[in-house]
């Protein structure tokens, strides 16, 4: 009988808190949850993950690859004619990948008590934020922004708890108020964007 390799058995033990995400909140898995999800013993479970934040946490470094992989991908070049045609796109990305990833959903939308996953978040925005100003400055000749704030960064916690006050209200973001993120943010994102911003030269525009 060929022996499992460590590499499947993570793979059962990250399908298993998917398929319990689907059916519960956060603080409602339990490493004796997972096990007994995907087959396994407990303390097996226990010797790959210390605890279910630590569980979380590597599953949520997965879901920060998927928006790195986003940013690259949710631009449609051709389409955009003004600055806030990105910041459209950008959110309209985010909030589909929201709504078909439970683990996203739940982990960063939702309520728990797991205040580690709330700062790897802030993190990740930090670096997000700073992707996003270069996509930006691909089309556009933005003006100068402050050193001392991530502006895109806030920009992109703005429109995450609208999407969360949409998640703990409907159980997922609905139209409208993935809408309200757009206005929102837009309006933030005007406050150091003029409304009207040249077009950066073809000749200095290079892909992400």
């Amino acid at each position: 009988m060929r022996k499992v390799t460590t590499e499947e058995k993570l793979i059962r033990i990250h399908d298993a808190v998917v398929q319990l995400m689907e059916r519960r909140e956060a603080t409602d898995i339990s490493m004796y949850d997972v096990a007994k999800e995907c087959g396994m013993a407990t303390s097996t479970v226990y010797h790959h993950y210390p605890n279910i934040e630590n569980l979380f946490h590597n599953l949520l470094d997965d879901v920060f690859i998927d928006f790195d992989s986003l940013l690259g991908k949710c631009i449609d070049a051709e389409h955009v004619n003004h600055w806030t045609d990105i910041n459209r796109m950008i959110e309209t990305a985010y909030v589909n990948y929201y709504n078909n990833h439970p683990i996203a959903k739940k982990l960063i939308l939702g309520r728990h008590t797991f205040t580690e996953l709330g700062h790897a978040d802030t993190e990740n925005d930090l670096i997000l934020g700073k992707e996003v100003e270069t996509i930006y400055r691909q089309f556009f000749d933005v003006p100068q922004l402050p050193q001392s704030i991530n502006v895109f960064a806030i920009s992109l916690q703005v429109a995450d708890k609208i999407y969360s006050l949409s998640y703990r209200q409907h159980g997922c973001i609905t139209p409208e108020l993935a809408n309200e993120a757009i206005r929102l943010t837009e309006s933030y994102l005007k406050l150091y964007i003029p409304h009207i911003c040249q077009k950066t030269e073809p000749s200095r525009m290079h892909t992400h």
